[in-house]
């Protein structure tokens, strides 16, 4: 038994997504496959690991192309060969999605808050530093004040640093009082963080994907074509939300969140399909060395590492 007839759903509805955002997905690309197999990729090998994705050689260019001129790849030449890689700042922003994209799930809450009010942050910046503070977990609870459940000083003093704008913003700690009703509360935390779109957003992805796991749960084997792109659109989706989303602690969600099946389908799912896809990778994509490299040790501790293994 195979899988082409529960991942053909999810390759139309990539394919038919309009307006086709090839570069996100390009990110995606880099990200989770070429971070982990060298860094570094040849152009062409990119646009034919993608072709099967309905992302025409054309398009891949284009949109790599631009990539590089907004700063997210940079680029070496070997003759009339292009070899792309994440730029420092690219391997930053996705380092951001990852550590909320593979890693093993919510920690507890103690209640408290951090908050951080920019007051000195150049116009330039503004939409990459509200952009980065999202993945952190921040969202907007009224004009020019950021809050997050939870989180670690060291991930917004990196934020800081990166941005040089140790001067331009104030960071507090808070704590939920005992004013503050629990319904208020995840009134407010279901406005702020659009946890009515997210649901359903959640519940889209759940009907597509938990078909293909609960195939491969029933022993169907996917080629290393089909788990590679499983693999990629899977993580592709699941980015797409988490984009939006935030990790929130469970007295703040409502009851039988939908993101916390979506998560148990990812963390599921992608151990089944990273053998097969490296099988792929490893065969198929070049760097200027030739072949891809076997995944890094870090591939195998995605998902807290105890799913899949390099043997």
């Amino acid at each position: 038994m195979t899988i082409r007839n529960h991942l053909q759903p999810i390759l139309d509805a990539f394919r038919q997504r309009q307006p086709m955002r090839a570069k996100s997905l390009i990110i995606t690309f880099f990200g989770d496959v070429v971070s982990q197999h060298g860094k570094e990729i040849w152009l062409g090998s990119a646009a034919t690991a993608l072709q099967g994705l309905g992302i025409n050689d054309r398009l891949v260019r284009t949109s790599v192309f631009r990539l590089n001129k907004e700063g997210w790849l940079e680029v070496d030449r070997e003759g009339r060969r292009s070899f792309y890689r994440f730029s420092n700042y690219g391997s930053l922003e996705y380092q951001r999605a990852a550590q909320r994209i593979y890693s093993a799930g919510n920690e507890d809450w103690q209640g408290r808050w951090q908050l951080l009010i920019p007051t000195a942050v150049p116009d330039h910046l503004r939409d990459d530093l509200r952009r980065s503070l999202n993945w952190l977990g921040f969202r907007a609870i009224a004009p020019g004040t950021y809050a997050r459940p939870g989180g670690d000083l060291d991930s917004i003093r990196g934020l800081l640093d990166e941005f040089d704008i140790e001067t331009g913003a104030i960071v507090m700690d808070a704590e939920t009082s005992s004013l503050t009703t629990k319904k208020a509360l995840r009134e407010v935390v279901s406005e702020h963080w659009k946890l009515d779109k997210l649901a359903l957003d959640y519940a889209a992805f759940i009907k597509l994907f938990s078909p293909l796991e609960q195939a491969i749960a029933r022993s169907a084997v996917p080629t290393p074509q089909e788990a590679f792109q499983a693999r990629l659109l899977l993580i592709h989706e699941y980015r797409r939300i988490l984009l939006r989303d935030t990790p929130l602690p469970e007295d703040l969600l409502p009851s039988r969140w939908q993101g916390t099946v979506a998560r148990q389908i990812v963390s599921s799912l992608y151990p089944s399909l990273a053998g097969p896809s490296e099988a792929y990778v490893v065969a198929e994509l070049q760097n200027l060395q030739g072949k891809l490299p076997k995944a890094a040790g870090s591939f195998y501790q995605r998902f807290a590492g105890d799913q899949f293994s390099s043997h």
